[in-house]
């Protein structure tokens, strides 16, 4: 008797996961043994995989091609690539949080697609919010539309996490709970200089999934009113990109498997860098490992069916990605520069070099976190044809880097209403406002669409007109990414 009560335990353990898994809401089970891990120490750190190579020996102009699937690799790039081929539902999970996989977080060698989607957010992909513990930036963003008119949306912003390290968020931070905020202010165009929102972010889990809480301020009205929250799938205010693309879609919320492997030659604009100055993520000839991962999201009708992304090799930063429409469209391909210089504890960095020290910073926050501290990129949205083109907080923008403070000091005891009558009263963080001249012949060409890369998951097609003026662009542009 005691055997079959054992063995119903777990049947109905195992259907409480399972449900869970697929979004069903489940607490966390009754007795659970409490984890004693001081999770605000665990941090990502480079792993050395067993293979002597300094780079993939792969010979992009011999092979004719820069990419395999992961089914052709033969077991040298196996070896070199430490790939786990599995989708994340066919991954065990996590007994006490089972939308989580069984291995913690900063996870190991070999990658699953699932560890990479996670390790790729928590270097500032999403729903970190900026990645840093706290942020300010000036951050310059251009949109042009099909007609080449273009419009700005400049902004200030300051970032707070309610979490040190990744791993906090994951295992401390408790569904439904606020794990931090970000202050907005704009300073173009000029009848909007001024203008804040403030928007209040909640960890979500199974069956918990709180909408953003949003205050706004204008100074026409010189009064905060609170706005109904948005879902993940609503657009950002100005933008081309929706909540989901840059805050509140978690790895757990959709099914990820590692498709092949690749090198990217041109990502925004970037010069190619062979090993020398910059000691960034790239070959000898210029070019950057990549792992490609394919991601479903597993709520029925999302208005994404897929997207495909570019996850760099060394530190698992997503530097591309592209997505499909609900009805299988292809729908907006987006690109980050691998990596940008900003001012780091009072000095300017490479985000890159900093990042890949891992472990965590003088302040005990996770240091890869810097990755979203700054960088060049560019979205394009076939279904709209609007591409935007966005400069983090950089020093080439000739912005006073001394106005944003150090991108990664613990606030301590500010509260968010002392930030926001800050912005009312006094408006000290737009004044003056930086004028950043950038005109449309500034735009680089869309991203190119690379048509012949892993052909069985990337059905790319669009309307004669708009595949003529790419390739008119391509001719007259493609030579930016070739100065060096």
């Amino acid at each position: 008797m005691k055997n079959e009560m054992e063995t119903v335990g777990k049947k109905i353990i195992s259907m409480c996961m399972v449900a869970t898994t697929l979004f069903g809401s489940v607490a966390l089970p009754a007795g659970a043994a409490e984890d004693k891990t001081d999770w605000s120490k665990v941090a990502w750190v480079p792993l050395k995989g067993p293979s002597p190579w300094s780079e993939w020996q792969f010979d992009p102009a011999k092979e004719k091609r820069t990419w395999k699937y992961v089914e052709e690799l033969n077991p040298a790039e196996k070896e070199y690539w430490q790939i786990d081929p599995r989708w994340s539902h066919e991954i065990s999970r996590d007994k006490e949080r089972p939308w989580l996989p069984a291995q913690h977080y900063p996870f190991k060698l070999p990658y699953s697609g699932e560890a990479i989607a996670a390790l790729g957010e928590s270097a500032g992909g999403s729903s970190v919010m900026c990645g840093l513990q706290t942020h300010s930036g000036y951050h310059i963003t251009r949109k042009k539309d099909k007609q080449a008119v273009v419009s700005k949306s400049d902004t200030m912003c300051n970032t707070i996490k309610h979490f040190k390290t990744f791993a906090q968020k994951l295992y401390v931070l408790k569904p439904g709970e606020e794990e931090g905020a970000q202050l907005t202010v704009l300073t173009s165009p000029p009848e909007q200089n001024g203008n804040v929102t403030l928007n209040k972010f909640y960890n979500p889990a199974p069956g918990i999934n709180k909408l953003l809480d949003q205050w706004t301020y204008t100074r026409q009205q010189r009064r905060v009113r609170r706005v109904a929250g948005a879902s993940g799938t609503d657009y950002s205010s100005g933008g081309i990109n929706t909540i989901d693309d840059s805050f509140t879609r978690a790895f757990w919320m959709y099914d990820s498997k590692v498709i092949g492997v690749d090198i990217l030659y041109e990502t925004v604009n970037g010069n190619k860098k062979p090993y020398g100055d910059i000691k960034g993520p790239y070959r000898k000839d210029g070019g950057v490992e990549c792992y490609v991962v394919l991601s479903k999201h597993r709520q029925p009708g999302y208005y994404l069916s897929q997207w495909v992304t570019w996850h760099e090799k060394k530190t698992l930063h997503a530097i591309r990605t592209e997505q499909w429409s609900r009805n299988g469209n292809f729908k907006q391909v987006t690109e980050k520069a691998p990596f940008i210089p900003v001012k780091y504890y009072g000095k300017p960095v490479n985000i890159w070099q900093e990042a890949y020290k891992g472990g965590l910073t003088e302040a005990g926050t996770e240091r890869r976190a810097i990755m979203m501290g700054g960088g060049t990129s560019t979205v394009w949205d076939a279904e709209l044809d609007v591409q935007s083109f966005g400069l983090g907080d950089t020093p080439d923008t000739k912005v006073p880097m001394e106005r944003f403070g150090n991108l990664d000091a613990f606030p301590g005891g500010q509260t968010w209403k002392e930030f926001f009558q800050t912005q009312r009263i006094e408006q000290p963080f737009v004044k003056p406002t930086p004028v950043v001249n950038f005109t449309e012949k500034d735009f680089p060409p869309i991203p190119l669409l690379y048509r012949e890369k892993f052909p069985k998951f990337r059905k790319i097609a669009l309307p004669s007109e708009i595949q003529e003026r790419i390739k008119k662009e391509e001719q007259l542009k493609r030579g930016l990414f070739s100065k060096n």
